[in-house]
């Protein structure tokens, strides 16, 4: 018995990352809502999806976008936030009001689960290349 439950222990933080997005398979992502809790569709036509995990490379984003407005419609790529440190009231009161103030849109990841689907790397964005909803690349940046 003792055997078997450190056996489970052992094995439980391999079972965690199974499902983790990996190169070379098709994207299975979650449902994800944007800032007007519209739904963000991947398609086959997405060339391309960004993943800020905190607010300073939300800002990054904000700031890239601002400077490139069409980069996303014209990359067809897609830009999603990790929203699951935000407190729900913050996220409500504040945050929201300033995103739908945002010509784009940005998907919400609000839960753990979601976001541990998206490979991440400390103190890096994730860019995810995409050909018909096939992974070819995963890179890691500070800034696009």
């Amino acid at each position: 018995m003792k055997k078997l439950l450190l056996a489970a222990i052992l094995l439980l933080p391999f079972g965690l990352f199974a499902d983790t997005l990996k190169e070379g398979v098709s994207i299975q992502a979650p449902i994800i809502k944007d800032q007007f809790e519209k739904n963000v569709n991947i398609t086959p036509q997405t060339k391309q999806i960004i993943i800020a995990f905190t607010k300073s490379q939300g800002d990054v984003m904000k700031a890239f976008i601002e400077a490139n407005p069409n980069y996303l419609s014209e990359n067809n790529a897609l830009y999603f936030m990790d929203a699951t440190s935000v407190p729900s009231m913050v996220m409500s009161m504040f945050m929201m009001p300033k995103f739908k103030k945002y010509t784009y849109s940005i998907g919400l990841l609000e839960n753990e689960k979601d976001v541990a689907y998206f490979p991440k790397k400390e103190d890096r964005m994730t860019v995810i290349t995409l050909d018909n909803l096939s992974v070819t690349a995963i890179s890691f940046q500070e800034k696009l």
